[in-house]
């Protein structure tokens, strides 16, 4: 077991130290990086982008095929009181 130990740790090991001295140069590398910032959305402002869907599953489309029934399984429903 003790050659075991050392035949994989001391490989694991090195390559550990070489991954982190990598991310710490990328890191000194990209210190000064910047970035756009992101504006915020007030109600006040045009929205400008695509609508959204958000859906608890991943059925496309999000219509089904035929009438919802009581058998059906696809997907779920939500309500709510505004």
């Amino acid at each position: 077991m003790d050659n075991l130990i050392v035949a994989i740790g001391v490989p694991v090991t090195i390559i550990c130290v070489v991954l982190v001295v990598a991310c710490v140069i990328a890191m000194a590398f990209t210190f000064n990086t910047k970035y756009p910032k992101v504006s915020l959305y007030t109600l006040d402002q045009q929205w400008d982008r695509a609508p959204l869907l958000f859906s608890a599953t991943a059925i496309e489309p999000m219509t089904l095929a035929h009438h919802a029934e009581s058998t059906d399984v696809d997907g779920g429903s939500a309500s709510g009181k505004w």
